[in-house]
C-alpha cells in the first residue's frame, strides 16, 4: 500500500475533529514530503515522491538512512578522535621541542657561570698573592687602630673576638684604657695612665712581631 492511500485512511482515522464535526484533515507536515532520491542496480539515480513509495518500500528507505546516519556519526567521531589524537601529538611533540631548548639554554648559562666563577677564583687568588707579597714594613708598631671602643660587655666581647681571630704567628694585640671614670677625675690615676677598670672606654693597638 502506497503512503499516499495510508494518509487516506489516517485522514478518516485519526483526522482533526472541530465543534461542528470531522474535517479529515492531518497535520500539515504530512501533506509535504517531497521526493526521495535512490539508486536503481545500475547505480543511476531515482527520484519519487514519497508519497507514491509503498509502505515497506519507505520504512526500509528509512531504516537506511538511519544506518547511513549512524555511519556518517561513527566516521565522524573517529575522525574528529583522530585529529584530536594528532592536535595532542603535536603540542606534545611542540612542548618537548621547548623543553630541550630551554634545557641547552640552561646547559649553555651553567658553562658560563662556571667560566664566570674560575676567572673570579683566580682573580682572588691573584688579590691574596699580592696581598701576601706586600710588604707591611712600612706599617709602624704599636699601630693605634681602634679607639672609643665601650669598656662594658659589648666592648669585651669585641675585644676578645679580637683576641681569638688575631694572626697571633704575626702580630701580638694591646688593650689600653681611654678617659677616665667620673669618680677617678681629681684622684692622680692618670698621671701614669689609668687602668682599664678606671677607663669608660679602649683603645686598641696592634703591632706585628
Amino acid at each position: 500500500m502506497k503512503i499516499k492511500k495510508l494518509i487516506k485512511m489516517l485522514e478518516c482515522i485519526e483526522g482533526e475533529y472541530y465543534a461542528y464535526g470531522h474535517s479529515g484533515r492531518l497535520p500539515s507536515d504530512m501533506y509535504e514530503l517531497e521526493f526521495y532520491t535512490s539508486s536503481d542496480e545500475n547505480g543511476a539515480d531515482l527520484n519519487m515522491r514519497v508519497d507514491d513509495m509503498d509502505f515497506v518500500h519507505f520504512v526500509r528507505a528509512f531504516k537506511k538512512m538511519q544506518d547511513t546516519l549512524a555511519e556518517e556519526v561513527r566516521r565522524d567521531t573517529q575522525e574528529g578522535r583522530a585529529v584530536s589524537q594528532d592536535n595532542q601529538i603535536f603540542a606534545l611533540e611542540k612542548r618537548v621541542s621547548q623543553l630541550l631548548e630551554e634545557a641547552q639554554r640552561l646547559v649553555k648559562s651553567k658553562i658560563m657561570l662556571k667560566e664566570q666563577v674560575k676567572a673570579y677564583e683566580k682573580e682572588r687568588q691573584g688579590l691574596y698573592r699580592r696581598l701576601d707579597e706586600k710588604s707591611y714594613n712600612e706599617i709602624s708598631a704599636p699601630r693605634y687602630v681602634f679607639n672609643e671602643v665601650p669598656n662594658d660587655s659589648d666592648g669585651q666581647r669585641f675585644t676578645d673576638d679580637m683576641k681569638k681571630y688575631l694572626n697571633k704567628a704575626r702580630y701580638s694585640l694591646r688593650i689600653r684604657g681611654q678617659h677616665v671614670k667620673e669618680e677617678y677625675k681629681g684622684t692622680g690615676v692618670t698621671a701614669y695612665g689609668q687602668s682599664i677598670e678606671q677607663s669608660t672606654h679602649l683603645r686598641v693597638y696592634i703591632e706585628e712581631k
